[in-house]
């Protein structure tokens, strides 16, 4: 957390490799034997409040072209990223990055990070709305976002672990610009996230913001709250009536 009490938000996205089988059929596939498990090709990640999107891939690393399957110093940058926020970002976290993450660290015995919290725009989408899909691309697209990149994930990961470097480059590319969809997500859906992790210890607790205007107040059927609005990013927070009075939110 930085010394002003506002969370490190981190948002990334991970690119991985398909699992390398021996199979006798093409469909309804029975595994027969795992050659390869899956593993890191490049992970992309951006701090909320930064400028730029840094990515570190398998082949930013001397030893990549002795063991095209070693993500292991992927993995340890992941690892330092995910230890030093306070919250990370992903579409799907829950269900894949996090747990992907999670997978290489324990498989290369690398201990795990510490704690933080997680904001899965995916499930935020699920429970918060009805879109047609919750793909990034799709949610991208609807909001106005933006699009992915034309070359996709699937038309050059063999060409990468193939060693072209010329893939390598243009999964970089995918990569990073699927944070910057992330983040534009991520903010356009953050005023509905009611349960977002806390941010600011003065101010809006979604985004750390001071600008919040109260907004009357709110009842349940057993308490009455104060109502609050952030006039930066627009979600709303409450405290428990206390005083007749209007309060200031510190």
């Amino acid at each position: 957390m930085n010394p002003n009490g506002d969370a490190r938000i981190l948002l990334y996205d991970l690119e991985i490799t398909p699992i390398l089988a021996w199979v006798y059929d093409m469909y309804d596939a029975n595994v027969i034997h795992v050659e390869q498990p899956k593993h890191i090709m490049s992970v992309a990640y951006k701090w909320l409040g930064d400028d730029n999107v840094n990515v570190v891939s398998q082949a930013d690393f001397p030893g990549y072209f002795r063991n095209k399957h070693d993500d292991k110093q992927v993995v340890k940058v992941l690892r330092q990223l995910l230890d030093e926020a306070d919250i990370v970002v992903a579409h799907n976290a829950n269900g894949f990055d996090n747990k992907v993450a999670n997978a290489r660290m324990v498989y290369h015995g690398i201990q795990p990070p510490s704690p933080y919290s997680t904001v899965d725009t995916l499930t935020v989408a699920r429970r918060n709305f009805k879109f047609g899909a919750n793909s990034l691309q799709f949610l991208c697209e609807q909001l106005g976002i933006g699009s992915k990149t034309k070359v996709r994930h699937h038309d050059i990961w063999r060409k990468c672990i193939d060693g072209d470097m010329e893939a390598w480059e243009l999964m970089r590319e995918y990569n990073a610009h699927d944070v910057e969809l992330l983040e534009a997500l991520y903010l356009k859906l953050r005023p509905y996230m009611h349960n977002h992790p806390l941010v600011g210890l003065k101010g809006c607790p979604t985004c750390g913001s001071a600008n919040v205007q109260y907004r009357g107040l709110q009842r349940s059927k057993t308490a009455t709250f104060h109502r609050f609005q952030c006039n930066d990013c627009g979600s709303w927070s409450r405290e428990r009536l206390s005083t007749p009075d209007k309060p200031q939110l510190v």
